[in-house]
């Protein structure tokens, strides 16, 4: 059994200028929302939604890939595949795609898992291992 490669990616830490901005922006929609409506409630939902939003952005993500599956824990929800699931594999700047689908549909934003890449030289261990085990 080979041993388990582990990460954590926080896209907010990494680009502290864009959470500053997406907090700016959370704001001047409540601001917006309470002057225009007159509504606090309206507000705070608007806040609440917009932060839920932008989960994938502001939270952690922890991630495993060991012999049997590909694991993603965000906050309160794990998605788990199982390598035989997956068949196609997109490997950009500083994310890579797996889809249970050989060929590009519609579905692959549901059914795929988009893995963030680690900074470093972790990265090229995460991309041949990806590689080795997505089937082609």
């Amino acid at each position: 059994m080979e041993r388990p490669l582990t990460w954590t990616v926080h896209p907010a830490k990494r680009r502290p200028q864009d959470a500053a901005l997406a907090a700016m922006v959370i704001l001047t929609s409540a601001w917006a929302i309470m002057v225009g409506l007159g509504s606090a409630l309206l507000a705070v939902i608007a806040i609440v939604l917009l932060v839920v939003a932008i989960t994938p952005f502001l939270a952690p993500t922890h991630y495993v890939l060991d012999d049997e599956r590909l694991r993603e824990r965000r906050l309160f929800v794990t998605r788990t595949r199982p390598w035989s699931e997956l068949h196609r594999l997109e490997v950009g700047k500083t994310a890579a795609f797996v889809s249970p689908y050989r060929a590009r549909r519609w579905l692959d934003r549901y059914r795929g898992i988009v893995v963030l890449l680690p900074e470093g030289d972790a990265r090229a261990a995460v991309v041949a291992q990806l590689r080795a085990r997505v089937a082609a």
